[in-house]
């Protein structure tokens, strides 16, 4: 998945008539046209042309609807959020007429997990089908129980998968080195694991910047912990003797001709998936956790 944060339009090097010939716009999948306070001319020339000539989705979004929120209070206007809602999307339908927006969404990337970016990467994903589709519900961060859902469903069918790679390695005939493909594929699974949930060592920046507070710093912790427990080989290893000493017995049972090779396979399978399985269910009640706070947050 490629994101491109295309560059204005109406500017000397990208001037309007010349700017999808020039971006090559027809050759990407969908646009996330984000606006913030208000539509400039060039702008609406743009949307308008992403809309009706290329006939790709096209998702509009209003950024920084806190502030808004925020402003309408200090101002003291007696509205509710849903008539700040229906104003700021009333001002951009009027600034795109005649051209008919089935949706704008209003959305902030301080509050990720309020307003419209639940129902945004929803959207965005139905855009799609087939492995596309996989690949957007597993690399999305979700901030909905149906996405979280969803992600659990994935992480589990890729743990079968990796169970039949573990029992396809119950066939090879080298004591020693065996384990070792074993361990290079739990810890493989683990990394992925973590890539769905958007909980690997390099998104804890991300999370810094969200969680605020002692208790976002506890659960901050608590994602830390969580990396460095699968994270190494080492740890898995300890995992592995925790979870049962099934390595040994698939080690001797390949002495034992033609059943010794089914139970070995069997083994690596059954290991591979429990171990697989206890890895999703603590990364899906961290994830459940952090979704909870963020929604709390004020």
């Amino acid at each position: 998945m490629v994101l491109v944060d295309l560059p204005g339009c109406g500017t000397e090097r990208f001037p309007t008539n010349e700017y999808f010939k020039t971006l090559k716009l027809s050759s990407y999948d969908l646009f996330i046209f984000v606006t913030e306070l208000r539509f400039f001319q060039d702008d609406r020339i743009v949307f308008s042309q992403l809309a009706n000539e290329l006939k790709k989705p096209c998702f509009l979004v209003r950024n920084k609807f806190d502030l808004a929120l925020a402003d309408a209070a200090h101002d003291g206007h007696n509205l509710t959020d849903a008539e700040i809602k229906h104003a700021i999307e009333q001002n951009i339908r009027e600034n795109l007429a005649p051209l008919d927006v089935k949706k704008v969404y209003m959305v902030s990337a301080r509050r990720p997990a309020h307003y419209d970016l639940p129902s945004l990467l929803e959207d965005i994903q139905g855009s799609f089908d087939g492995m596309k589709k996989l690949r957007l519900e597993n690399d999305f961060a979700a901030w909905s129980q149906e996405s979280l859902a969803k992600k659990r469903a994935n992480a589990m069918r890729i743990t079968s998968w990796y169970a039949g790679i573990a029992a396809l390695n119950g066939l090879n005939p080298v004591i020693g080195l065996d384990v070792s493909i074993d361990l290079g594929i739990l810890r493989k699974l683990a990394q992925e694991v973590a890539q769905i949930y958007s909980l690997t060592t390099e998104q804890e920046e991300y999370w810094k910047d969200l969680l605020k507070g002692p208790h976002g710093r506890a659960m901050l912790q608590k994602t830390v912990s969580l990396t460095l427990k699968y994270g190494t080989e080492t740890a898995i290893t300890a995992i592995i003797k925790a979870v049962g000493k099934r390595e040994f017995p698939k080690v001797f049972a390949k002495l034992i001709p033609l059943a010794g090779q089914a139970l070995a396979c069997a083994a690596g399978a059954g290991l591979t998936y429990t171990f697989g399985k206890g890895l999703v269910d603590e990364y899906h009640e961290m994830a459940e956790q952090l979704f909870e706070e963020l929604r709390s947050a004020a």
